[in-house]
């Protein structure tokens, strides 16, 4: 499966990504069972637009959710701090 992280937004407006094959990695398994903790929904964010936030798009096989940097925490905050460790920088 193929797992890609974007962040975009913050104070200087740039982008970067990352991207894992994680039947390429040592540990797919590991890797299957971090997808099956993600909740169906992507976390909303309370209150109104946060200047110079993230924004965090991502993508595990064909399905994209995107969530804002101060709702990003749990399962998903796991996923994508294992992505930007482990993937490569796209």
């Amino acid at each position: 499966m193929h797992i890609v992280v974007r962040r975009s937004g913050g104070f200087a407006g740039m982008s970067r990504t990352w991207r894992v094959d994680t039947e390429a990695s040592p540990d797919p398994d590991a890797w299957s069972d971090l997808v099956d903790e993600l909740p169906q929904d992507a976390p909303a964010a309370g209150g109104g637009p946060a200047p110079d936030d993230f924004t965090w798009a991502i993508t595990v096989a064909t399905t994209t959710v995107t969530i804002p940097g101060r709702a990003l925490d749990g399962p998903w905050a796991t996923l994508v701090d294992r992505v930007r460790d482990e993937g490569e920088p796209a």
